[in-house]
């Protein structure tokens, strides 16, 4: 978490702007001018104090800005263009409920819908969103902005928690009250938060949406590349421009472009390992993780017999280093018990670390983020669409039947593309969750696929011929529909839809292996002989 946007119509700088002018009262108005409809008075338009807010954040090494909308700035469209365009680059959006003394949060709720939808285009951005008002009816407003949210909510405070908050996946939004508000003891007094204060309520907050021990991970790894940005400037400077461009000249455009594309990516490899971001996964990690996420005890069948353990006897299963699936641990229900974990429970561990979740869709989440690097058409922005490539998994039909392929064409061969082309396949069969499968993905629709490797010899492989673009690569195409597709298509025209791009390694063993088959050399030796080296 580095920014803060902050939007207030009431944000004061120090002292609070002075009386410049008195207005005598009209006879028989007093109801009116003195009552909380006035304008004066109007409840939950508290004043913020910037320069504490911003000292507060620059305490703490944050950056945070203001925007003072004026009522033509959000008549006419000037805050919404402004406000999206600075949240594209914030962590965190505070607004205040009532901009301008607009009716019901109507205009806060307006910009949060605009910030959620640029979001989305976008593909979701990690990011906090406070609501920090001095409304008398925060149970109202929160109401007002889960409504507004709909859909996207997937999880949200209960009537009995504290707090006020609600989850929509990349994006948690709060509710906090200004000191000073209008509103009555209880467990809204819990809510409110001082302008110094802030700064540190909302990295408590942001913390939330990253609590787990892979996101702290990913977090650590953008903090580390933010921190050390310069050593890769350093690396990747001016001066190589000339020789890029002299090795374009003799390489092609599309190959030299993934080359920079791979040395920066190894070379934020480099920034990870120096910042040991490691370490947010060892066992003191672990630990932390288990006191929020564990059962003190838990409760399993195990051979038909129901067993206890403890909280500590499943932190040394899952913190160490070298059991490879075998760990004693001890049956709380009889003295002296004890039971080897990975040999007699069968399910998977993570079954026992998620009550009441699908073990099974954790771990398939899991084995696709391992085994793909790509599953989701959105992360190809504007022009860009897949390139058929090594790794590459294709579906196609064969009359009604679909066939799904795996590309095995060696990565060098896959550039500077002519007219026609062969390019290799190894089939894959859709099998069921209980079957014997190689890899999972998303298909183009969304559903879980569990792909086996079809190709048991070198022969078994198939070919199809495409042409290359002007580029010199197999580039596929976008086609609309309920759900957006890339489609290649050969010389025949025949559609293949992309649904993945393997990790490399993942692609290149299979493939090693077809390689071997088809090198290997055949012999005439005695039966004798060929059954003792088989033994």
């Amino acid at each position: 978490m580095h920014t803060i946007v902050v939007v207030d119509d009431r944000a004061t700088y120090g002292e609070q702007e002075e009386v410049t002018q008195l207005v005598e009262p009209s006879l028989g108005g007093t109801s009116k001018e003195f009552s909380d409809e006035s304008a004066d008075f109007e409840p939950g338009n508290a004043s913020l104090d910037v320069s504490v807010l911003t000292d507060a954040s620059a305490e703490m090494g944050l950056t945070c800005a203001v925007l003072r909308p004026t009522q033509d700035e959000q008549d006419n469209g000037t805050l919404h263009r402004r406000l999206v365009r600075a949240a594209r680059r914030a962590d965190v959006l505070v607004l205040d409920w009532q901009l301008n003394d607009a009716s019901n949060g109507q205009a806060a709720l307006e910009l949060l819908s605009e910030v959620t939808a640029e979001d989305q285009r976008g593909q979701g951005r990690l990011r906090l969103v406070c609501f920090y008002t001095s409304h008398p009816d925060l149970e109202g407003v929160f109401r007002s902005i889960q409504e507004c949210l709909g859909a996207s909510v997937l999880a949200s405070s209960g009537p009995e928690d504290p707090s006020r908050w609600l989850n929509c996946g990349c994006m948690r939004v709060v509710l906090l009250a200004k000191p000073g508000g209008l509103r009555s003891d209880g467990w809204m007094s819990s809510l409110q938060v001082e302008e110094e204060d802030l700064p540190q309520k909302l990295v408590e907050e942001f913390a939330t949406l990253t609590s787990g021990l892979v996101s702290n991970v990913a977090v650590a790894s953008l903090a580390a590349v933010r921190a050390d940005a310069h050593r890769l400037l350093t690396r990747f400077g001016v001066n190589l421009d000339k020789p890029f461009l002299s090795h374009r000249f003799y390489e092609g455009g599309p190959e030299s472009e993934e080359l920079v594309v791979r040395l920066v990516a190894d070379e934020i490899k480099s920034l990870l390992d120096s910042a040991d971001v490691r370490r947010w996964l060892e066992t003191k990690a672990i630990a932390h993780w288990a006191e929020q996420h564990i059962a003190d005890k838990i409760e399993l069948k195990v051979k038909k017999n129901n067993v206890v353990i403890s909280r500590d006897d499943l932190i040394d299963v899952v913190s160490g280093d070298d059991h490879r699936g075998y760990f004693e641990v001890t049956n709380q229900l009889k003295a002296g018990h004890k039971f080897n974990l990975g040999r007699e429970y069968k399910e998977s561990i993570t079954g026992i670390l998620s009550p009441g979740e699908s073990a099974e869709v954790l771990d398939y989440d899991f084995a696709r983020l391992t085994c793909l690097a790509r599953n989701d058409p959105s992360p190809f922005p504007g022009d860009r669409t897949p390139i058929l490539t090594e790794g590459t998994v294709v579906r196609g039909r064969r009359g009604q039947e679909k066939v799904y392929l795996l590309c095995s064409m060696p990565l060098c061969d896959t550039v500077r593309v002519g007219n026609e082309r062969p390019f290799p396949f190894v089939p894959l069969i859709s099998v069921l969750s209980t079957d014997r499968y190689d890899l999972v993905a998303l298909s183009p629709e969304g559903e879980r696929l569990y792909l086996a490797f079809g190709a048991g010899k070198h022969y078994d492989t198939v070919r199809h011929t495409f042409s290359g673009d002007s580029g010199g690569v197999v580039r596929s195409k976008r086609r609309s529909g309920k759900v957006e597709q890339f489609v290649f298509f050969d010389v025949e025209g025949k559609p293949w839809v992309w649904v993945a791009e393997l990790r490399f390694q993942h692609a290149h063993r299979k493939l090693n292996d077809l390689g071997a088959a088809a090198s290997r050399v055949g012999l005439d030796e005695a039966y004798s002989l060929r059954a003792a080296s088989q033994r």
